[in-house]
């Protein structure tokens, strides 16, 4: 049986997550020694075991900090500002391009003030193009570099 003084001990000697403890001293049945030295070895490959009803599971895998990178990237190709001038010719501008040139800020905004002189209107809106696709584009670049390797 294990307790929570054999946990305390794991996490004192490994410094892992009470989870971790608990996984590998039960994996190892009590065993701190031969439990210390699985976790040893298995570095940061096993965390994320825990304990649930139907035994040992793996928790779902948290993504990972390219695909958050992704997600943010995405987001600011769809959000568009939209210039419209007086005919109903309209541009789609990524807002993320605007964010780029932040260093010309001030030129960015004289160029935005004469267009609103010339009688063009500004709108901000998200707009999601399959030519501004990252998934897609990550996904086309992953296959052209896998059969090159191949």
């Amino acid at each position: 049986m294990i307790t929570i003084e054999m946990i305390d001990e794991f996490r004192r000697r490994t410094n892992c997550s009470y989870d971790d403890a608990k996984y590998y001293l039960e994996k190892y049945n009590g065993d701190m020694l031969e439990a210390i030295i699985a976790f040893e070895r298995a570095g940061n490959r096993n965390h994320g075991h825990h304990y649930g009803k139907h035994g040992f599971e793996n928790r779902r895998p948290r993504a990972d900090f390219g695909q958050r990178i992704l997600r943010v990237l995405q987001r600011l190709l769809d959000i568009r500002i939209v210039i419209a001038d007086r005919t109903g010719k309209t541009f789609n501008i990524p807002i993320l391009f605007p964010i780029i040139l932040v260093p010309a800020w001030h030129i960015i905004v004289l160029i935005a003030i004469g267009m609103m002189l010339m009688g063009y209107r500004f709108n901000i809106r998200e707009v999601q193009d399959e030519n501004y696709n990252l998934d897609n584009i990550v996904s086309r670049i992953r296959e052209r570099t896998q059969a090159r390797s191949k």
